[in-house]
């Protein structure tokens, strides 16, 4: 843990001019006489640290002192960086920020790495979430099982207990893939939708995760839906942009197109909606019949007094 530390500072004054010992303290969680003493262990394995004095004092790196990047391409430090970035605005964890801190000194004067720049920070988690994500991600390391309450929009709330295998973040949203006790078989649940959430037993059985979540991905794959939908060409950019696809015809000002989606999808659901009386499903017929329920009934519903 000390070394662990002390790494942790270099790495932090590196990408730093200077730094007081109290903001260190600080950002470490230990008190300065710590600090002061991990200074001395710097400066004795040979790192050119020094002390400024005065009301804007601190530790400093000489400036000419550079760690290696010869490790990695400069195409090959853009994309790390910009991986690093990316999982920062989403993945509240310490490691992460500190894993940062070091490949950023290293390849920072290798690169630009503000030519590209995704910043998911307006779509990510609440904090709760974040919290669960590093509970599990600690019982997967642990071969723990978990068990909570799971609120899902079709079957309702029920009591789950798995033993969690992996952690992902996509559709811009945290999910678990685990072995479900109750089905015996691998199932997969998002995180916004579990509550009391607690640690159980240990594993079931050892298991082969990636040869479990590639097998898991292509039963999910096959899942999903081939829908045949025709709008006006006015709206292909919408289109692209929310649905994507592969264009089929073009005639008359209006576009078919082949889109793939999962039955209870609730975004593309929702989008498909909220194109109106601009966007028709043609195939197939009981989905456009799912869609025209649910307007019905919406209808109905608003029209109350």
């Amino acid at each position: 843990m000390k070394i662990e530390r002390i790494l942790s500072i270099l790495f932090y004054l590196l990408n730093r001019e200077s730094v007081s010992g109290s903001q260190l303290a600080k950002e470490f969680g230990v008190s300065r006489r710590t600090i002061i003493r991990d200074i001395d262990t710097l400066s004795l394995a040979g790192i050119p640290i020094y002390a400024e004095t005065g009301v804007n004092g601190g530790y400093a790196i000489q400036q000419t002192y550079q760690l290696s990047g010869n490790l990695l391409t400069e195409t090959n430090a853009q994309y790390l960086l910009l991986a690093l970035t990316s999982l920062k605005t989403i993945y509240g964890d310490q490691k992460i920020d500190d894993t940062y801190e070091k490949v950023f000194h290293i390849f920072s004067n290798n690169t630009d790495q503000k030519l590209l720049e995704l910043d998911f920070s307006v779509v990510g988690e609440n904090k709760q979430v974040i919290e669960k994500v590093s509970q599990i991600k600690k019982a997967v390391v642990d071969q723990v099982s978990i068990s909570f309450d799971y609120t899902s929009p079709t079957s309702g709330r029920s009591h789950v207990i798995i033993d969690p295998l992996h952690v992902s973040y996509k559709w811009y949203a945290w999910y678990v893939y685990g072995y479900s006790h109750e089905k015996q078989a691998m199932r997969q649940y998002k995180l916004i939708r579990i509550r009391h959430l607690k640690n159980s037993q240990p594993w079931l059985q050892e298991y082969n995760i990636p040869q479990l979540i590639d097998q898991m991905e292509k039963e999910r794959h096959n899942e999903y839906l081939t829908l045949i939908i025709r709008y006006p060409s006015s709206i292909q950019v919408l289109v692209e942009e929310y649905l994507g696809g592969e264009l089929l015809a073009e005639e008359a000002g209006y576009l078919t197109t082949k889109i793939y989606m999962q039955e209870n999808n609730f975004m593309l659901f929702s989008i498909l909606l909220g194109f109106g009386d601009q966007l028709q499903v043609l195939e197939p017929q009981f989905f456009s019949e799912k869609l025209t329920s649910h307007l019905e009934k919406a209808l109905i519903n608003n029209s109350k007094r």
